[in-house]
């Protein structure tokens, strides 16, 4: 698993596969409780070539350099 992409804004981790010349297939999963489009998406798995990612919205904000904000993908 990447696990460098883990907890990354949605649009952050697109961009750094970009880079890569990955682009992934998203699938995004929710509670089933939450029915809303409020929060930021987040990744929360990516398959070890990167080419799936699943996502998921968070309502509370996530300081991007507690993840590690990675310049590249490896």
């Amino acid at each position: 698993m990447m696990t460098r992409l883990l907890g990354l804004e949605l649009s952050l981790a697109l961009a750094m596969l970009e880079r890569q010349g990955i682009t992934p297939t998203v699938v995004q999963t929710r509670s089933p409780r939450r029915k809303g489009e409020e929060g930021t998406l987040r990744v929360v798995h990516a398959s070890d070539d990167a080419r799936q990612l699943t996502v998921c919205r968070f309502l509370d904000p996530l300081d991007d350099s507690l993840a590690g904000r990675p310049d590249s993908v490896t």
